[in-house]
């Protein structure tokens, strides 16, 4: 019988949500595993994808509609020190109701977490500036030097990637595990014919838009790409090694590319995606830098040109990237909040 402490992981993941909370703490339960302790998955929204999500990536979780209730009566098993609940909704239902002897950690994107917690971790570039907007935080991990890769990004040496930049371009598309907005399909129908490119298009666990972006492929191929569509592969970090470059949206898979070396085009599909691709845009990390519902389509086909076709400018984004992003991200988040 175990008598490992006990840590409670408190996300959901859907077709509407996406997978990039779910995807974040698992990086942290990896990390919680290899300090001695007992991680416990208490995940929902939609439960197919997420069973299926998560036995892909080797755990067991608990997938159902947890309650407030529910979670709080797992919280006062006496083994249990600690809970990372990571999404605004979530904390601002549990976070007020939790005893306060609970170390209660709250990964965050939005700079928007008044309530009293342990620690508070928020691992964009331009995170350091929100300081002020987690006043009840007693630790707040603020910036890259907290970004939590997952174990199959981490087994690749930083800088894996080596991007060549010559003839056909290996290009891979991701627009986040299950992109509500239908990013991919649009701009995949978008890339321009001046150069000829390989491309990789990811379609996540929760991707809905099938046939639509049937569509956008064969518009793509008619430009004289090659056109090759993955349905949740099981090992993206070895497409982002293989590529040239990536076109993807502004959430957590930035860190990973910038990790790995593969310099990227971004666009945010989401609301809580726009501040920190500005930031990491200003910074030269990120080529592009639009939100993709206030562009029209001119717009978005010569930022795709612009940057496929400027071999410097990827090469300087790359050598950008790279210097913000280790290895060491989730282990410190564990060292630092969680396991003490």
């Amino acid at each position: 019988m175990t008598t490992k402490p006990r840590v409670l992981f408190r996300a959901d993941a859907s077709s509407e949500l996406g997978f990039g909370h779910v995807a974040r703490v698992c990086a942290l339960v990896e990390e919680t595993e290899a300090h001695g302790l007992e991680p416990v998955l208490l995940f929902g929204g939609d439960p197919a994808s997420v069973r299926s999500w998560a036995q892909d990536h080797g755990l067991h979780a608990d997938v159902r509609d947890w309650s407030v209730t529910q979670v709080l009566q797992e919280a006062a098993h006496p083994r249990t020190p600690a809970l990372v609940v990571h999404g605004p909704p979530l904390a601002a239902a549990l976070v007020p109701k939790l005893p306060t002897q609970l170390r209660t950690i709250a990964p965050d994107d939005d700079g928007r977490l008044p309530y009293e917690m342990t620690a508070v971790v928020n691992h964009n570039v331009h995170a350091p500036a929100l300081a002020a907007t987690y006043p009840r935080a007693h630790q707040r991990l603020l910036g890259r030097r907290y970004l939590m890769l997952r174990r199959d990004i981490r087994r690749y040496m930083r800088g894996s990637c080596r991007p060549t930049g010559h003839g056909r371009l290996r290009v891979v598309m991701t627009f986040g595990g299950s992109d509500p907005p239908n990013a991919t399909s649009r701009v995949l129908a978008l890339v321009p014919d001046a150069r000829p490119l390989e491309l990789i298009v990811i379609a996540g666990p929760g991707f809905r838009h099938h046939e639509a972006l049937q569509q956008a492929a064969e518009v793509a191929r008619n430009h004289g790409h090659d056109v090759d569509i993955r349905h949740a592969p099981d090992d993206p970090g070895g497409l982002f090694v293989s590529a040239d470059a990536a076109i993807c949206s502004a959430g957590g898979t930035l860190g990973e590319l910038a990790y790995l070396g593969c310099p990227a085009l971004a666009f945010a599909i989401v609301a809580d995606q726009v501040a920190p691709l500005r930031a990491q845009h200003a910074d030269g990390l990120v080529a592009g830098g639009h939100p993709l519902d206030a562009i029209d389509d001119d717009v978005v086909q010569e930022t795709l040109r612009a940057f496929l076709t400027d071999d410097e400018l990827r090469a300087s984004v790359r050598r950008c990237a790279l210097a913000t992003a280790d290895s060491e991200g989730a282990k410190r988040v564990v060292e630092e909040a969680i396991a003490p």
